[in-house]
């Protein structure tokens, strides 16, 4: 199962409390478990067949409705609740290599919660670990592209995404964590002609 498949839940237009919780996603992914004391929540947006929906940590059976909250002055402006924080900020894993990837890869699933059609980004990316057939390669040295994670000081965790959407392109993404919170950098590293659209 995807995590997308979790929240293609029927919805009126606008913002409003997402019937789907964050935390049924987050048993999708193993070594990983939100701080005590806190639970994470989701509002989704619907205009037409469009999604969007923004995912916040908030001290646990806090879920406010959407005209109780702030509005943040970005695209859709979005419902932030009082005290809510990102959802990297709670995260807590048992310090296996599969908890990094975990939580890389259960971010990035959050930054894009209840998003459908033209609200994708993430979702249209595929993870890889073979080199596709007919693309230009920007670098070109015995590319692993098996998903790795690096210990030590700081750990790094490092993917690679093929997406197809309008232009054929290949992605090196890495993740460099301090406790389990991340900056993360992408990279476009190959390309292969014209995709699809949406």
């Amino acid at each position: 199962m995807k995590a997308e498949d979790l929240w293609r839940v029927p919805a009126k237009q606008g913002w409003q409390k997402s019937p789907v919780s964050p935390m049924d996603v987050l048993k999708l992914f193993k070594g990983i478990k939100i701080k005590d004391g806190f639970e994470l929540i989701a509002y989704i947006f619907r205009k037409g067949l469009n999604g969007n929906g923004v995912v916040w940590a908030v001290p646990e059976g806090y879920f406010p409705e959407v005209d109780e909250c702030e509005r943040l002055d970005e695209f859709l402006n979005p419902p932030k609740p009082d005290n809510a924080i990102s959802p990297m900020h709670v995260i807590e894993g048992d310090g296996s290599p599969e908890s990094y990837i975990h939580t890389s890869i259960f971010i990035r699933e959050m930054w894009e919660f209840g998003a459908l059609w033209h609200g994708l980004s993430w979702g249209l990316h595929e993870i890889i670990d073979y080199e596709p057939e007919g693309f230009e390669w920007h670098e070109k040295v015995d590319l692993d592209l098996q998903p790795k994670v690096i210990m030590g000081e700081k750990i790094k965790v490092e993917f690679f995404t093929l997406c197809e959407f309008i232009e054929r392109a290949v992605y090196r993404h890495e993740d460099i964590f301090e406790g389990y919170v991340f900056d993360s950098r992408r990279e476009l590293i190959a390309t292969g002609g014209r995709g699809y659209v949406l």
